[in-house]
């Protein structure tokens, strides 16, 4: 059968990570990032790792909706069976809503919710109703409590966390499965590296590898888990957030992630 795993945002840090995961689990993969260079060149430079693997590649920017269709009917003329999509793309902006320019905010919006629903709506429109399809989501720990100074991402995650539990009742009795997986910080970029070090032992906490993120993920999936939390200090994290109001939540973040930037030089009064 001509079965593929659809990743978007194959060519981050976690995607990568996905990738050489599902290798191991000789997966055929359709690989999609925005832009044929990157993909390319990540291609290239682990050319004797992807030898004999079955593995396409499509160009694809979740935030404009003709891209989208276009890789669906890629999808569709190339007769590929998409049995698992990973909508792993995404986009982090960090900062007061009134620093952004209203391109940053809607790109954001676009990519994290809107490109991520309209491409998972559509692969459940065009799946094979014979097979079962996993949809697996990558969100953040952020999408739990609201993040003054991150609003905008933390917002936008809490959409995908909402929405994916949403559908995975909604279509549990028509074998798909969607699991939402909400990962703490991962130094992926040097940007991310300066974050997690700037909130000192609960930044460091809260990190895990890319590569034990994407295996915790993937296991979930196959277990079906809506809702997966890797790493014990995140998911105590999670508890927490249970026992005391939004609001608090809300203030003590902010106080956290407004001491970060201010570390950083990224606060603007």
């Amino acid at each position: 059968m001509n079965n593929y795993t659809l990743l978007t945002g194959a060519v981050g840090g976690l995607g990568q990570a996905f990738v050489f995961e599902l290798l191991k689990q000789n997966k055929s993969l359709l690989l999609v990032s925005t832009k044929q260079e990157k993909l390319d060149n990540f291609i290239k430079k682990y050319k004797e790792i992807f030898q004999n693997k079955n593995i396409k590649t499509f160009v694809c920017d979740l935030s404009k909706k003709e891209q989208i269709t276009n890789l669906i009917n890629f999808i569709k003329q190339e007769k590929i069976t998409v049995n698992t999509l990973i909508n792993n793309a995404g986009v982090i902006i960090e900062g007061d809503l009134e620093n952004f320019s209203d391109e940053q905010i809607e790109n954001a919006i676009m990519v994290n919710c809107i490109g991520t629903l309209d491409l998972t709506k559509n692969i459940i429109k065009i799946r094979d109703k014979n097979q079962k399809l996993e949809v697996l989501t990558v969100a953040s720990v952020a999408s739990r409590y609201p993040i003054p100074h991150m609003g905008v991402y933390s917002a936008t995650k809490a959409f995908l966390l909402s929405m994916m539990l949403s559908l995975s009742y909604e279509y549990s009795k028509k074998d798909i499965s969607f699991s939402t997986v909400c990962p703490g910080g991962m130094a992926t970029t040097q940007e991310m590296k300066d974050s997690i070090k700037s909130m000192g032992i609960g930044g460091k906490l809260s990190t895990l590898s890319t590569e034990k993120v994407a295996k915790i993920a993937l296991k979930g999936l196959k277990r079906g888990k809506r809702v997966i939390t890797p790493g014990f200090f995140n998911k105590f994290l999670v508890f927490l957030g249970k026992l005391v109001p939004i609001t608090f939540q809300a203030k003590q973040a902010g106080n956290i992630y407004k001491k970060s930037q201010i570390k950083r030089g990224l606060y603007k009064k």
